[in-house]
């Protein structure tokens, strides 16, 4: 079995590592400036204020079943979702016993394993108890992201995204 050397932890896993993005698109075209006087984030949540608008980004999990495969090939990204959804999901993971809700979102990470864009693409975010990260279900789409969601990517695919993710390919 292969292992992975984890980039937070430094640890060696056998199963198979999670794909993430550390910080939305949009907060990432910011200058410095406005990072620092208008957005607010930590690995679950962020908050971008422009002149007329304020955006608001969830991190949460999309699973891609490995066809014949236990395991699924994990996308950690972030969502952009309404101010209610935003302050309703933070007093949630405040909270001793959160609820399930689902909530309207749609991705604000480019995942390169798709010539694509998949920025923009509607997804329902749903959350889970025990506070572990929400789970994405894409609305229905002919985007290749949403038909590997939906039929399963091979091992072998799996495994080329995460050499090429983690700089071996």
């Amino acid at each position: 079995m292969k292992t992975y050397t984890c980039t937070k932890c430094g640890k060696i896993h056998e199963d198979l590592p999670s794909i993430g993005f550390s910080e939305p698109f949009y907060y990432q075209i910011l200058n410095e400036e406005d990072k620092e006087n208008g957005a607010l984030i930590n690995e679950d949540l962020c908050r971008i204020e422009h002149e007329d608008q304020t955006d608001y980004f969830i991190y949460a999990v999309l699973q891609i079943p490995i066809q014949n495969h236990d395991e699924t090939l994990d996308y950690g990204v972030w969502v952009s979702v309404s101010e209610k959804s935003f302050k309703d999901y933070f007093l949630q993971i405040e909270n001793d016993e959160p609820e399930e809700n689902t909530y309207f979102g749609m991705i604000s990470n480019w995942i390169g394993d798709y010539e694509t864009d998949t920025k923009g693409l509607h997804m329902d975010v749903e959350t889970q108890l025990g506070k572990i990260r929400p789970l994405l279900t894409p609305h229905e789409s002919m985007h290749p992201l949403v038909l590997d969601w939906k039929n399963g990517i091979t091992y072998e695919e799996a495994q080329r995204r995460i050499s090429k993710a983690f700089g071996n390919e």
